[in-house]
């Protein structure tokens, strides 16, 4: 995020001498709203450090409870528990930057795909999954991208890969001056008819509507979910 210093908006010599105190008062406004803005970058700062803090605390306290590790079965949970943690935080860091600020989109999408199908493929599963972005996704976009492709990829693990083996989903973003589309591909089950709406379309479809775009489900083949926001 950028700010603009105050000192920096001087109002034209000319506007000064037209219209006298209503500059001025412009003035103030922005650096009103530069100060607001400033402080919530310190809050997130705070948030994310106190947040990392109470994680780290967390396996601290796994690591050190007396006699967990002392059996196989302990230190498989122990173990268990200090991983689906790192995967939360990598998901949360992803989609809200819980413990760090986040990174580029294609970053914040691979970091988010891995995580997110680490977290809900079976144990004996195995689930491929592979990521492009090409073109620069505009900001106002850039959440609703993220978040809407944390409930698709979640959906094709959890729906598209129930009871297989293996399998592939590959996250595609592409932006150019029209409009920005993702797509998020696997080669499961797939589906005939109309796929019953659970929470995570639901909410992909409020994330599309909120900049008036849309989703289109294919399930022929495997699952083809595409996202679709206009520019």
């Amino acid at each position: 995020m950028s700010y603009v210093a105050a000192s920096t908006l001087k109002a034209p010599r000319s506007l000064v001498s037209q219209a006298g105190t209503p500059p001025f008062r412009q003035t103030v406004a922005v650096a009103d709203h530069e100060t607001e803005d400033a402080g919530q970058e310190i809050d997130l700062r705070q948030l994310r450090h106190h947040t990392k803090n109470t994680l780290q605390r967390i396996l601290g306290l796994i690591a050190e409870a007396p006699g967990l590790r002392d059996t196989p079965a302990g230190e498989k949970i122990a173990r268990e528990l200090e991983y689906r943690i790192g995967l939360s935080a990598a998901i949360s860091n992803a989609l809200f930057g819980l413990t760090e600020a986040p990174g580029s989109m294609v970053e914040r999408l691979r970091q988010l795909a891995g995580a997110v199908v680490d977290m809900m493929q079976d144990a004996d599963q195995v689930i491929r999954v592979g990521v492009s972005v090409r073109g620069s996704c505009p900001a106002v976009l850039r959440e609703a991208v993220v978040r809407s492709a944390h409930e698709l990829i979640g959906n094709a693990v959890k729906h598209g890969m129930k009871g297989r083996p293996s399998g592939r989903i590959a996250v595609r973003l592409i932006s150019d001056e029209n409009r920005t589309v993702l797509t998020v591909v696997d080669n499961g089950w797939g589906f005939t008819g109309t796929p019953r709406s659970g929470q995570g379309l639901a909410l992909t479809r409020d994330f599309a509507g909120r900049h008036g775009g849309s989703l289109t489900l294919e399930g022929m083949d495997g699952t083809v979910a595409t996202l679709e926001f206009p520019h």
